[in-house]
């Protein structure tokens, strides 16, 4: 009788050593020259160790994920997405979360959340787009999710009263004809 593994690999998993077979046999190498390509990276993985990984028997940690990654010319993405097929076809990211492969590539290339929560359309998006890149290239996504946010905030505070732009010491400031400011910050599109 054979024993059951404590933490069998799961849908992730079982791609990512489907996917190191595919590309390593596509750019005809062995599991030597892809195991001595791992090395020149810096990371020790047998020839041994490459089989084992392709039977699913030997894990793949993070620092393997990177240096496989490397060595098969691909995204780390490549190797934990499915890369053939159609984009409507399902892909199980886990046991409990399946979405279409075109979905889970928006998904781990930080364009979209896998779901959709039930805040408010723009800013769930744009949040995970700004908390999904780097500290270098959030400037473009924090303008516009800001923008999504004061316009969400404008619409809710003022209801069905108008609301005017004005200029104090130098800022912007949106208030309600009672007075309630709304919005305070750099000129606004369409202030005048």
């Amino acid at each position: 009788m054979t024993e059951e593994k404590k933490n069998p690999l799961g849908p992730a998993g079982e791609r990512l050593r489907l996917n190191i077979a595919r590309l390593r046999e596509a750019r005809g190498l062995t599991k030597k020259e892809l195991s001595e390509r791992v090395a020149e990276l810096g990371r020790s993985i047998p020839p041994l160790g490459i089989s084992r990984v392709e039977a699913g028997t030997r894990r793949v940690d993070a620092d393997d994920l990177v240096a496989l990654a490397l060595a098969l010319r691909v995204s780390v993405n490549a190797l934990l997405l499915p890369t053939v097929g159609e984009g409507s076809e399902e892909v199980e990211l886990t046991e409990r979360v399946t979405l279409s492969a075109a979905d889970a590539w928006q998904w781990a290339d930080g364009d979209k959340p896998h779901s959709k929560a039930e805040v408010d359309e723009h800013g769930d998006l744009l949040r995970y787009r700004l908390d999904s890149r780097p500290a270098w290239d959030r400037d473009p996504i924090r303008k516009i999710y800001n923008q999504a946010l004061e316009g969400a905030a404008r619409n809710s505070a003022i209801g069905n009263q108008t609301a005017e732009f004005s200029k104090e010491e130098g800022q912007w400031v949106l208030r309600t004809p009672t007075g309630f400011e709304i919005w305070r910050g750099p000129r606004p599109e369409g202030a005048e």
